[in-house]
């Protein structure tokens, strides 16, 4: 959705690895005669495939904190919607320090920095908890929310890797990873509508 809106900002020149300094990695795939717009196209398969079981293997611990203990307190005492919403606001608070200090998901390019960043982490963090909670609500096991996590955070990277960095730089608060406000659109949709059954479900 982001790159149809700024479709200037695809790039398959390899720009990212340049940038981050993988100049030899953009190098061995010339000689492998693959092309980085390939080598992107693999990663992306890799990350719909497998990616989501590695990634979960690091998003369990947290998955048990949050989903398995933090969010059924906090629903037990503000209700489903007011819980999900006050626990999703945590999850994001606790990634605060790292959006300050290191700039962390957004970097520091933008306007009201740090202050919008922290911000616009909690509004993807709310809805992609509700998310993960509603799958934990139906499986009842924290692995299942893990692998939605792991996902999540495999798939941050693959658009990133196709964007021009001087350009994204600026508008990384919109995309093209998924805690952008425009990437992010399909969560916050349907985190929205599980929002709006659970108001149902108690009135």
């Amino acid at each position: 959705m982001y790159f149809v809106i700024f479709p200037s900002h695809f790039d398959v020149s390899g720009a990212y690895f340049a940038e981050n300094g993988q100049e030899a990695a953009l190098e061995q795939l010339e000689t492998l005669g693959v092309t980085y717009g390939q080598q992107m196209l693999i990663s992306s398969i890799s990350a719909i495939a497998y990616g989501p079981l590695l990634n979960m293997i690091f998003a369990v611990g947290e998955e048990a904190g949050w989903r398995g203990y933090m969010y059924p307190v906090l629903k037990e005492r503000f209700g489903r919607v007011g819980g999900s919403i006050f626990g999703g606001i945590i999850w994001g608070m606790w990634h605060w320090p790292m959006i300050l200090l290191t700039g962390y998901e957004y970097g520091k390019d933008y306007k009201g920095f740090p202050i919008v960043g922290m911000v616009s982490f909690c509004v993807c963090t709310v809805f992609l908890g509700v998310l993960c909670d509603y799958v934990y609500e139906k499986s009842k096991c924290t692995w299942y929310p893990a692998i939605l996590h792991g996902a999540f955070n495999g798939a941050a990277t693959i658009p990133l890797a196709l964007a021009a960095p001087s350009v994204v730089a600026a508008t990384r608060l919109l995309g093209p990873a998924p805690n952008g406000y425009i990437a992010g659109l399909p969560i916050y949709i349907v985190g929205a509508v599980i929002l709006w059954k659970m108001k149902e479900k108690r009135g």
